[in-house]
């Protein structure tokens, strides 16, 4: 070797360092491959947002049971029902909205919120 080549070597050597710590210590990855993730998981994120903002949470349906109609309401998880118009029914009064067609399980509409689509059937007296 002659003293041109040594002094690249030492050159080689004695250059600075640079060691990752941590988490990232034994990661080997390119720019570009770093950058082909970082695309596809953005992309991926616009799809979920998409998707969460076209559902815009679940369907509360409501079953007059045989009184005037009552439209559908679409709420987020945990929102309480906003109480629609009472239905009519010709010799009835309206008792409330109820889990199940039975009406043995009151909804109640300061209380209980959504946390799936449901529907929810009228009470009648």
């Amino acid at each position: 070797m002659n003293r041109t080549d040594n002094n690249k070597q030492e050159q080689k050597n004695t250059a600075p360092q640079r060691q990752l710590r941590g988490l990232y210590s034994k990661v080997n990855i390119s720019v570009k491959s770093l950058n082909i993730i970082i695309i596809v998981l953005a992309a991926a994120l616009i799809v979920c947002m998409a998707v969460g903002v076209s559902n815009a949470g679940f369907t509360v349906q409501f079953d007059s049971l045989g009184g005037t109609t009552v439209q559908s309401q679409k709420h987020l998880y945990g929102e309480l029902i906003e109480a629609p118009e009472p239905p009519t029914r010709e010799g009835y009064s309206f008792d409330g909205w109820y889990l199940d067609q039975n009406t043995t399980r009151q909804w109640d509409m300061e209380k209980d919120t959504v946390t799936e689509s449901l529907t929810l059937y009228a009470g009648w007296r």
